[in-house]
């Protein structure tokens, strides 16, 4: 993401802060804000499945509990993402704050790919974050660091939440996002390093964009009840793509639970 430099975050904040409105909110605009499109707050429990090692063909399933929950305005949990507002809006269209997430690693016996290598280590990473809710959509950007120095890697991720079906017993978003990370965390997780290959060259990956689209539902069961299910497919950056590591240049995420509304 060559356009993410200081300068051009400036110009866009700016730019946020003076297009931010006095109007109510939509019933659609509060639903672009959440990943999970319940119109309130969630608490579920849900199987995922996503690649096993970076670009591995191969999935794995993972049984994680979801909470998408907002403390007046001020803190929130989302999945498996938390964060706090520093700045809100007057119409609540307008947040500035902080965010933290969890990033997971692999087991390097995880592929024929990895084996050999050593294993790359849970991580988290943590940042400002910037949410602007439109009539159309929700655009979210956060720029992130590995606090826990695993990679000391950084990402950026730029991305538009747009609902698609606003119905209270069947709800749908589809999104887009692109997201750069340097070469640091690519290296970390993409390369090699030199005690990792046969001829003791360290096998570096460059910096690097990323896209993904897909769609978040949720579907209603009862008073509170609800299924909710996600399908997202990741272009990997041409960097990623080509390292020794990656077996195929697309890969998906998917997940199906169920939830009650708060």
């Amino acid at each position: 993401m060559i356009f993410l430099k200081k300068p051009v975050i400036g110009i866009a904040m700016a730019f946020l802060l003076f297009a931010s409105s006095t109007k109510a909110q939509s019933v659609a605009e509060k639903q672009a804000q959440q990943p999970i499109p319940s119109g309130s707050n969630f608490l579920g429990l849900g199987i995922g499945a996503f690649p096993k090692t970076s670009g591995s063909n191969e999935l794995r399933t993972m049984v994680l509990p979801v909470v998408q929950y907002s403390w007046a305005n001020v803190a929130y949990v989302s999945g498996l993402k938390a964060g706090v507002w520093g700045y809100t809006s007057a119409d609540k269209s307008l947040r500035i704050g902080l965010y933290a997430e969890p990033r997971f690693g692999y087991d390097s016996s995880d592929s024929s790919r990895t084996a050999g290598m050593a294993d790359r280590e849970f991580a988290i990473d943590a940042g400002p974050s910037v949410r602007w809710t439109t009539p159309v959509g929700a655009l979210n950007f956060e720029y992130g660091f590995d606090i826990t120095g695993r990679s000391y890697g950084q990402a950026a991720q730029i991305q538009f939440i747009r609902p698609l079906l606003t119905d209270k017993g069947f709800r749908l978003n589809g999104l887009m996002s692109a997201t750069w990370q340097n070469a640091a965390m690519n290296t970390y997780y993409w390369g090699k390093r030199a005690n990792e290959t046969s001829d003791q060259l360290p096998r570096n990956v460059g910096a690097g964009v990323s896209f993904s689209a897909g769609l978040t539902g949720l579907y209603s069961v009862g008073t509170n009840g609800a299924l909710f299910f996600g399908a997202t497919i990741n272009r990997l950056s041409n960097e990623q793509a080509n390292s020794l590591i990656a077996e195929s240049s697309y890969t998906p995420v998917i997940y199906l639970g169920y939830g009650w509304r708060l």
